[in-house]
């Protein structure tokens, strides 16, 4: 669960660097990682928790992204895709076969026409709304189409490879990388602009999809003017020979000037809206990926961090190496045990590989390390003896600096306190114990209006560091009940125990079932109770609202679930929506008293969708409501 919590954490924060413009990992590993989570039954990738504040530009139609397969080694006709394809050619018929296309490794845009004038240019964002990058790419696209309504053009951003080499090689990881900085951060370059290409792949009139061909008749897109929005990519597709698609694109991976990560398979305009989309992905298009990529390195060091609960991971350092089109210098240790059973160490030559994980892993020793090699016998933090058990390397100390910084980083997390990771609390972590304490700690320093209240920490007053770190605790107004008792830094207590208890403090009756009883008593025993009340208190002294468990009994036929976007009927966030209906309570399908589902399209085939009808839930849209 640890792992997955990491990963899911992992994956929302790759999505706020990018949209940062500050990619820190390829679409590849992005995707895989993506995969993994879904298998592992994670629903973090339906969350919209990554929105900036500047997507504010609705997209006329939504702009979903592509549902995505992983290619194996020696598996090119796999099971998954086949499955994909038969359900949705029998609704196709005969006469509309899919094409494929190159999926390019790059930044998706949305070129918005009304009544022939440019409106607007959107990076797609959340897929609802996007950024507004007119002003940056207006030059470099139609300027007046011959056509009524209103016309998209979706488009892949990326920059030619020899180009990308020539100049920006040294300034950034890899193209991908460089084309997401010049689209996402506020300031941006002429020249660097100019650099980039356009690719459309999706043409739609007035919420209707059409082919490049049909639209550029009806849009009256001039070839000579604009020879790339001409182009036709899709490539004939059938069945029985995908294995030669699969290698077709492969060899075009090697040759074209574009990075490419697969291949796109695509039922044509005309059936479109028969097989509809979900709320996440259409139904008649899927992104096949190509084999993750291996290479051979060398370890020049280990690094060692520790954890909340005093376990050290290594991480491998490895002599640069290329690896599916981004250099890799790191990969996972996992254990002290695991390193030292593989015989890695300085000077060991390694396999690595990219499949599935974020950081890269070793697949394979093809030479132990030749260099004197031993575990840290001393945890850098605190100078204790570490103990080891032949699988984990372990501090003992419970107050180990190391240690609470990770305590304190955790508890961030459970604020969402944006900008304040743990490098930034590893200087508090030798005055104070858990993320609460730093809390109430501004809270008084703040009320005492204290000139240099976190001065002895390396934040200067004055300074814009000292402002965000203060604005970030001050602007919490409410919190949940649970999370008081999770920023505790209590050992092992996680959110499902602090619900239970929290609901036990509000007079619920609370379910125990398969947590550790020596920690559930722990917790309920006068002394915690003391404590976790206390706390509340406090916080509530302060004006923070501490919001405890709602008692459901008695309200069965009044629960809702929300799927979709609110916005389009009024209500900027679902919050806000649900605030509007006091009598209602947000709740989850499975919950006997679930009487509605409340959604932004009727038409949607999401899985949400497919659950509430089996279940005879009642669908309504946010309008209706």
């Amino acid at each position: 669960m640890q792992d997955i919590k990491r990963l899911e954490n992992k994956y929302l924060r790759a999505k706020i660097e990018y949209y940062e413009g500050n990619p820190i990992m390829s679409d590849a590993e992005f995707d895989s990682l993506e995969q993994m989570l879904i298998k592992e039954g994670s629903k973090v990738h339906e969350q919209v928790g990554s929105k900036r504040k500047d997507f504010d530009f609705l997209h006329p139609t939504k702009m979903l992204s592509l549902s995505k397969l992983q290619t194996e080694k020696g598996d090119l006709m796999f099971t998954e895709f086949r499955n994909w394809y038969i359900k949705r050619a029998a609704v196709a018929g005969k006469d509309y076969p899919p094409s494929a296309s190159p999926k390019f490794d790059g930044s998706a845009i949305n070129i918005i026409y009304r009544d022939g004038k440019l409106e607007n240019i959107l990076t797609r964002g959340d897929g609802l709304s996007g950024k507004n990058i007119t002003k940056r790419l207006a030059p470099h696209v139609p300027k007046v189409l011959d056509a009524k309504g209103i016309l998209e053009i979706r488009c892949e951003v990326v920059i030619d490879t020899n180009v990308f080499e020539k100049k920006y090689a040294t300034e950034f990881a890899n193209a991908r990388n460089f084309v997401a900085g010049v689209l996402g951060k506020d300031d941006f370059d002429k020249t660097k602009i100019s650099d980039l290409t356009l690719i459309p792949l999706h043409f739609i009139t007035n919420g209707e999809h059409q082919s490049q061909k049909d639209f550029i008749l009806y849009s009256g897109i001039s070839e000579t003017e604009y020879p790339d929005f001409c182009k036709e990519w899709n490539k004939p597709f059938v069945y029985t020979g995908y294995e030669d698609v699969m290698k077709e694109f492969e060899e075009m991976r090697k040759n074209i000037n574009f990075q490419l990560d697969g291949v796109v398979i695509s039922f044509p305009e005309a059936v479109r809206k028969d097989l509809g989309e979900n709320d996440h992905d259409p139904e008649w298009s899927i992104a096949i990926k190509f084999v993750p990529e291996g290479a051979v390195t060398t370890v020049k060091d280990l690094e060692w961090n520790i954890g909340k609960r005093g376990q050290f991971t290594p991480v491998i350092l490895l002599k640069p190496v290329q690896l599916a089109g981004t250099t890799v210098k790191r990969a996972s240790g996992y254990n002290a045990g695991f390193l030292r059973d593989n015989g890695i160490g300085p000077g060991s030559i390694v396999s690595v590989e990219k499949a599935g994980d974020i950081i890269p892993e070793i697949v394979n020793v093809i030479s132990e390390h030749y260099e004197e090699f031993s575990l840290p016998e001393n945890c850098p933090g605190c100078g204790i003896k570490l103990n080891f058990d032949g699988i984990h390397l372990t501090c003992p100390n419970q107050i180990c600096p190391g240690r609470i910084a990770k305590i304190l980083a955790h508890g961030s997390g459970v604020l969402d306190l944006k900008g304040i990771g743990s490098e930034r609390l590893k200087p508090f972590a030798k005055t104070f114990t858990n993320i609460y304490n730093i809390w109430i700690y501004v809270l008084k320093t703040c009320e005492d209006k204290k000139d240099n209240p976190l001065g002895n920490w390396g934040l200067k007053p004055g300074t814009r560091l000292n402002e965000i770190f203060i604005d970030a605790f001050m602007n919490i107004k409410s919190i949940p009940y649970e999370k008081v008792i999770q920023l505790l830094g209590i050992e092992n207590v996680g959110k499902k125990i602090s619900i239970q208890i929290a609901k036990e403090h509000a007079g619920l009756e609370p379910n125990y079932s398969g947590l550790e009883k020596v920690l559930v008593e722990k917790l309920r025993s006068d002394e915690y109770e003391k404590w976790i009340k206390k706390s509340v208190c406090e916080l509530e002294k302060f004006g923070v609202v501490v919001d405890k468990p709602n008692d459901f009994k008695g309200r069965q036929s009044l629960g809702i679930v929300m799927t979709g976007s609110p916005k389009k009927f009024g209500f900027k966030t679902k919050a806000e929506f649900l605030a509007k209906f006091p009598d209602f309570v947000e709740c989850s399908m499975s919950d006997s008293f679930c009487k509605y589902l409340i959604t932004d399209d009727l038409n949607s085939t999401s899985g949400k969708m497919k659950q509430a009808m089996k279940k005879n839930i009642e669908i309504k849209t946010y309008g209706d409501f």
